[in-house]
């Protein structure tokens, strides 16, 4: 994956000149969908295993042609599974719902590409299958590509979070054992699980309008008399 990556960079940074400018709103959404299987040891299933899905969408406001600030709204379900013998011997879920500012900074801006990092602290809201009510902080960094269709539309692959900082506060149904515990990720290893899902973001680009420059030529009249 990373020399894939690195590849589709190299191929397409000699296009050059905006698309995206000073003014646009930029409406998006992103999927991403994480899987693990558990080991197979003599045909049997044994270990962990979980289904990841995430739904965002965001709204940005570029103040330059580098710099975007806005919003995002997420939903989040995770579930878990965990198999001895190939026997289940535990299930849980849980549903996020989250809120978090972004700040889109372009190393690079060109014609039909882009190069940027979105910075995010947001805030998110959940319970588990157990009715245990979750809250987490996240601050993150994630590092991205754009690639521009045409003026209104494009995709973006991002790996994420890079660089992140989760606090999190649980507090069962019925207990008063509420617990807190925060994550520091660096390179995708927010919370000792190795792998870097790939986030495709679509994105709607609303171009700003600019006002047609009315030139006023005056002609003086000569008269011409034989």
């Amino acid at each position: 994956m990373k020399k894939l990556f690195t590849f589709l960079i190299a191929g397409i940074l000699a296009m050059s000149g905006a698309f995206a400018q000073k003014g646009d709103w930029v409406l998006s959404g992103s999927l991403t969908f994480d899987y693990l299987s558990p080991e197979k040891i003599d045909g049997n299933r044994n270990g962990e295993s979980f289904l990841n899905f995430r739904f965002a969408p965001s709204l940005l406001y570029g103040f330059n042609d580098y710099v975007y600030f806005g919003g995002e709204l997420s939903a989040d379900m995770h579930y878990y599974k965990t198999y001895e013998n190939d026997q289940m011997t535990d299930e849980d879920y849980r549903n996020m719902f989250g809120i978090a500012p972004i700040l889109r900074c372009y190393a690079f801006h060109g014609r039909r590409i882009g190069i940027f990092n979105d910075t995010k602290v947001g805030v998110a809201f959940g319970v588990d299958k157990a009715k245990t009510d979750y809250t987490t902080v996240t601050a993150s960094m994630t590092p991205g590509i754009e690639f521009f269709i045409n003026s209104r539309f494009s995709i973006s692959a991002s790996l994420n979070e890079m660089i992140s900082f989760v606090y999190e506060h649980s507090n069962p149904e019925g207990d008063n054992n509420s617990t807190s515990q925060s994550y520091f990720g660096l390179v995708f290893n927010r919370t000792e699980i190795n792998y870097a899902p790939l986030t495709l973001t679509f994105s709607y680009h609303f171009p700003v309008r600019k006002q047609t420059e009315v030139e006023i030529i005056e002609i003086d009249e000569y008269r011409i008399i034989k």
